[in-house]
């Protein structure tokens, strides 16, 4: 029991990189914004893909590089709540994905590896 309670971050860990590294493979060197913050848009691919890679590599390492990675996803993941409640005018009903990723991420920032 001391194994699975040892190792029962990786149920966290591996849904929530899997997750972003499917997202942001396909954003990297590509521009997913437009408008007056277009700049900011050729940072969501990397940040979602290395963030997700840092959590993944992070139990290996150190909780540093646990905490960089979760950081990346929960600005990426704030700005992606923000643009759309805000911006595009969907509901909290729209963002419940998001919110869910963003809690994980800030869940992993504030634990980092520890048990």
């Amino acid at each position: 029991m001391d194994k699975l309670i040892k190792n029962i971050h990786w149920s966290l860990r591996i849904p929530l990189c899997i997750t972003f590294i499917m997202h942001g493979f396909p954003k990297m060197g590509n521009n997913v914004l437009n408008g007056d913050i277009w700049f900011l848009g050729y940072l969501v691919g990397p940040f979602e893909l290395f963030g997700a890679l840092l959590i993944i590599i992070g139990p290996f390492t150190n909780s540093a590089i646990t905490k960089i990675g979760s950081l990346l996803l929960s600005i990426i993941m704030i700005g992606a709540i923000y643009l759309h409640l805000f911006k595009w005018g969907d509901t909290l009903a729209d963002v419940e994905w998001q919110i869910l990723l963003l809690g994980v991420s800030i869940y992993f920032f504030i634990k980092g590896n520890d048990e």
